[in-house]
């Protein structure tokens, strides 16, 4: 069965940590697309263009879809991959986590670094408020009057959303947000509520934060 939830994050945040002189600069930003994740790079990039290293990590969509992690010079397997793994420990999408790191005299060595770069990552991850995304689809119904009060019953004991709602003397359209899973059964309802006389049209899908 398809996942239709995931987990992401509401807002930026900003955190820094110190290790044996050297600075970890955590930016954090929730992006729904490669281009997205890729822009917010490069402002961190610009920001901080003296820094010694930009490492980073990000994972977009629904089953982290497209996902990307980068050293930047760091040894291989000790900052994009550590970044990456402190994502995938809080279950998270839709995000980019960029490390900054202002080298301070002292070098850390592998284990160290590699340490350095996912407390770093989780010490970001805790300011971050973690919202649920879910993915839905339209279901555009069209019913006349006298059918009112039966879809507005169906709607509450379902406790489906309503996006919108479109008004003509005729009839009315009402744009049900339904997940997948439920559409069949959802539709049925409808039908049978109505007698038929409703007709459903489906819609795009859409992905909503509750």
């Amino acid at each position: 069965m398809m996942d239709e939830s995931y987990r992401s994050i509401l807002g930026i945040t900003h955190s820094q940590i110190k290790v044996e002189g050297s600075k970890f600069l955590a930016d954090i930003f929730p992006a729904t697309s490669v281009e997205e994740a890729e822009g917010y790079l490069q402002k961190v990039k610009e920001k901080y263009f003296d820094a010694t290293h930009h490492c980073f990590a990000y994972a977009v969509g629904m089953g982290r879809e497209h996902v990307r992690y980068s050293d930047d010079g760091e040894p291989s397997g000790t900052a994009g991959v550590k970044i990456l793994s402190a994502i995938q420990s809080k279950n998270l999408s839709d995000i980019i986590v960029v490390i900054t790191r202002y080298f301070g005299g002292t070098k850390l060595g592998v284990g160290g670094l590699g340490r350095a770069y996912f407390d770093s990552a989780q010490n970001g991850l805790l300011g971050c408020t973690i919202i649920t995304k879910v993915l839905m689809r339209e279901l555009n119904v069209r019913f006349s009057f006298n059918d009112t009060n039966a879809i507005m019953n169906l709607v509450n004991k379902t406790q489906i959303k309503i996006s919108r709602t479109t008004y003509t003397p005729e009839e009315t359209i009402a744009a049900l947000l339904v997940k997948p899973s439920q559409m069949d059964s959802v539709i049925t309802s409808i039908t049978n509520t109505t007698k038929g006389r409703a007709i459903v049209d489906l819609g795009e899908m859409k992905v909503i934060v509750i």
